[in-house]
């Protein structure tokens, strides 16, 4: 049976919770609740989670060691559970060159600027998926703040809110995602 590894990409800390830094973890935690997947386990500086779900095994994960050191974590739990191809790694993550919840699919390529993403490529390489949440909106823009001091900056209660439907489109579409149907997937999202 085929093995997945979803993974959100996040910083450790109750400092970081609601932060635009962490929706990758976000996304994994309303997945994992959503789809009552057993309570995360601590293991190669993460959580991860594991249940069989839609035919395939999933595990979730959490790297803990911060953000721009995600590839040790990644690689040790996708060699810890063998996980045969690289294309079988979907990674969850803010981008803050697309706008507020805009979603984009990358099947394989550069880190874009994102240090996790740059991070995890030197790590395990390139040809895993990622889907890209956009964190970019008015303020940043108008205000010209430093990248660092905006993706570390927490959500508004509004911004939240609209999260809230974006992990349900995610948890709609879950199936297609592990499915690597990412057309069908980015035409929903």
């Amino acid at each position: 049976m085929q093995m997945i590894l979803i993974v959100g990409l996040g910083n450790p800390g109750k400092e970081f919770e609601n932060t635009r830094h962490n929706i990758g973890f976000s996304v994994i935690d309303s997945i994992q609740k959503y789809f009552l997947f057993p309570k995360f386990s601590k293991k190669f500086n993460g959580f991860y989670s594991k249940k069989k779900i839609f035919n395939k095994n999933i595990v979730l994960f959490k790297p803990m060691k911060f953000m721009n050191l995600s590839g040790e974590p990644t690689y040790k739990i996708f060699d810890f559970f063998k996980i045969k191809k690289i294309e079988n790694i979907i990674v969850f993550h803010d981008d803050l060159d697309l706008n507020f919840l805009k979603v984009r699919v990358k099947k394989t390529g550069g880190h874009g600027g994102h240090n996790g993403i740059k991070n995890i490529i030197e790590y395990i390489g390139k040809d895993f998926n990622r889907i890209k949440i956009g964190i970019k909106n008015a303020f940043y823009t108008e205000n010209q703040i430093s990248a660092d001091k905006f993706v570390l900056g927490k959500f508004s209660t509004k911004e939240l809110n609209k999260i809230e439907s974006l992990k349900k489109i995610m948890i709609q579409n879950f199936e297609l995602i592990i499915n690597k149907n990412f057309s069908e997937f980015s035409s929903k999202a």
